[in-house]
């Protein structure tokens, strides 16, 4: 009887072990990497008036092991040329009080040698939420692998606000566009492994 106690304690010490030895090498290998202050501009075109607006507060996060990529920005963050355009922006299409995010929770289809140094084309496959509306999204994009790790990222797409549920006042209808493009830019840092 002890005999039989003593291999299910020493089975039990080994399963431990092997699975603290498994996330360990994880930890290890995984390799995230963020950008702070990433340049999110968009641009409507319309009969009546372009609209630009930038913001230069976007965060991205990228784990080069699991390939995932989680992109935020602080809607009320976009600066325009002029303030009633921030304003209207901020109240009455984007309703950013109630709706202060857009986010991108995505993976990278593609397999990327992020050792390698390169440009690489990717696809992002995921969830673009805005305006409190998530939707299934392909985005396609390129990443720079610059000293055996990635270096930056870009992309462009573009977002139909009926998609997201942003409704423009029929007042205003020739004043903005329906389908808005989207460009990013993200410039990486490497998070030190916690210690």
């Amino acid at each position: 009887m002890i005999f039989n106690v003593t291999i299910k304690t020493r089975t039990m010490k080994t399963i431990i072990l092997a699975i603290i030895a498994l996330v360990t090498v994880q930890l290890v290998n995984a390799q995230v990497f963020v950008s702070p202050q990433g340049r999110i501009h968009f641009h409507s075109s319309a009969p009546l008036e372009d609209i630009d607006a930038i913001s230069s507060e976007g965060k991205c996060e990228l784990n080069t092991a699991t390939k995932k990529v989680v992109a935020q920005v602080e809607i009320p963050s976009f600066a325009f040329p002029k303030a009633l355009m921030q304003q209207h922006f901020n109240d009455s299409y984007m309703e950013s009080d109630k709706y202060k995010y857009a986010t991108l929770d995505a993976v990278i289809v593609e397999t990327v040698p992020f050792k390698k140094d390169g440009v690489y084309k990717v696809t992002l496959k995921g969830t673009l939420d805005i305006h409190g509306v998530k939707q299934n999204r392909l985005i396609y994009g390129k990443i720079t692998v610059k000293d055996g790790q990635p270096q930056s990222a870009y992309a462009e797409f573009e977002v139909r606000l009926v998609d997201h549920h942003i409704k423009i006042p029929n007042v205003v209808i020739k004043n903005i566009a329906e389908v808005v493009k989207v460009d990013v830019n993200f410039i990486f840092n490497k998070v030190p492994p916690a210690k």
